[in-house]
């Protein structure tokens, strides 16, 4: 060790370490072109170089994930906001229902909310171990072994006070009023669940190990609109891929930009309550963020009756306003990768179209703007009855309501100065809504 090294020895160890690096360079280059023509034509040498080369950056990214807080505990960005907090001693005579993380319960909960006086009407606390035993040990969300990182994600209330929930990419799940286990639906089951006119569930999922396109499309992410008896019958199933390819879309599917697993990121199904000049009670709007598109399917015929590209960007919910418009929550972000996604214009954006007359207008821009709401991914978004709007801006886990104008009010789940609970996609409910509710009669 203590010999000197000759010079020339060196620069020849130097030289060949120069040409090495560049040839495996270019080998990393070569290997990731190719595969993203044919990624499943890549030999094990070639798999061996990506591995290698994405060293650093997965070291990086380990040591981000351990100063990432859990899951259903975030960074506070709002420290001034703890609860509700209205503006100009505003009365909200409507419901919410909340669902996030509960520091004392160390899990996630939801609860039903009186706004007018923020009181908890009824709550309900899923027990998971119970879950996991029921359903087995088949996905992530079953896999989780602390309670405290499992989301509940977008609660569907029914009269009697059941709830259907599911964690992304998980089992669906039905408790009831007083959150006992009535039915696991094993698969995987995701994103906005909604009722239709009969009482079925239509909830996005993903059909496992499917073999659609399997030769051209490598580990594809199968997205599937499925429909659910209020019993845990799943009545119905399809996939958005095959329902586009008979519908003449093959080239929205294959043919709008390079190949990922998740080519659509089915992540909202709105049935039609009722009939209109524009649609049908018992068709679907349904929303493809990683196509900008919204589309109204009709589920009887399999047709697609209506599709729109933009100018919404990566958009994260859809809804029916009245007979003859839409709304559209546009997050507005640039996907660079699964991880990596800008915001364009600094807030997230709703779309009014209207049926009629082909137009599309954003009335709430100046509410949106002022109140900075920027969800990269996920968020919801609601118009109501009286024109004003709701808005769950879930990476930043803040609720608010807003007119056109300005803010009404706003909820932050705080926990301490530094940290907030998660929430996981809450809804807004109507006076009319809430009596509906049958079981708080009954109570």
């Amino acid at each position: 060790m203590n010999k000197k090294i000759p010079l020339w020895l060196a620069l020849l160890f130097l030289w060949f370490s120069f040409i090495i690096t560049i040839m495996f360079g270019w080998a990393v280059w070569h290997v990731y072109n190719d595969s993203q023509r044919a990624q499943h034509q890549i030999s094990k040498a070639s798999r061996l170089a990506i591995f290698i080369a994405s060293t650093p950056h997965l070291i990086k990214e380990s040591f981000k994930q351990l100063s990432q807080p859990r899951l259903l505990v975030r960074p506070n960005i709002y420290p001034t906001i703890n609860g509700f907090k209205f503006e100009k001693k505003y009365v909200d005579s409507n419901y919410l229902l909340l669902c996030t993380y509960d520091k004392q319960q160390n899990q996630s909960i939801v609860k039903l909310i009186r706004l007018s006086d923020q009181k908890t009407l009824h709550q309900w606390k899923p027990d998971f171990d119970e879950i996991k035993r029921i359903a087995g040990n088949e996905s992530p969300f079953l896999k989780a072994t602390n309670r405290s990182d499992v989301r509940l994600v977008h609660p569907l209330l029914s009269s009697d006070g059941s709830i259907v929930f599911n964690d992304f990419f998980s089992p669906l799940i039905k408790i009831n009023k007083d959150s006992k286990l009535v039915w696991v639906i094993n698969g995987s089951y995701n994103h906005s669940l909604e009722y239709d006119a009969d009482g079925n569930v239509w909830a996005p999922s993903v059909i496992r190990n499917s073999r659609f396109l399997s030769e051209i499309l490598p580990q594809y992410h199968d997205d599937a609109i499925t429909k659910i008896k209020q019993n845990g019958k799943v009545l119905f199933q399809k996939s958005i891929a095959q329902i586009l390819i008979e519908n003449g879309y093959r080239w929205l599917l294959l043919g709008t930009g390079k190949y990922e697993a998740d080519l659509l990121h089915l992540n909202d199904i709105q049935p039609a309550l009722i009939s209109s000049r524009f649609w049908k009670k018992g068709d679907l709007l349904i929303s493809l963020r990683h196509k900008s598109t919204v589309l109204l399917y009709r589920p009887e015929t399999n047709k697609i009756i209506w599709l729109k590209i933009g100018p919404w960007i990566s958009q994260h919910d859809v809804d029916f306003i009245d007979s003859s418009r839409i709304g559209v929550f546009g997050n507005n972000v640039i996907r660079y990768s699964d991880s990596d996604n800008k915001l364009i214009d600094g807030y997230n954006e709703e779309y009014i179209y209207d049926f009629k007359t082909g137009k599309i207008e954003t009335p709430y821009t100046k509410f949106l703007k002022t109140a900075q709401i920027s969800t990269i991914t996920e968020g919801r978004s609601d118009v109501l009855s009286n024109g004003d709007l709701f808005i769950e801006e879930t990476n930043n886990n803040r609720l608010l309501r807003g007119n056109r104008n300005e803010i009404i009010w706003q909820y932050v789940n705080k926990i301490d100065d530094h940290s907030v609970g998660a929430l996981s996609w809450s809804r807004y409910i109507s006076k009319e809504e809430f009596k509906k509710l049958t079981f708080l009669k009954n109570n």
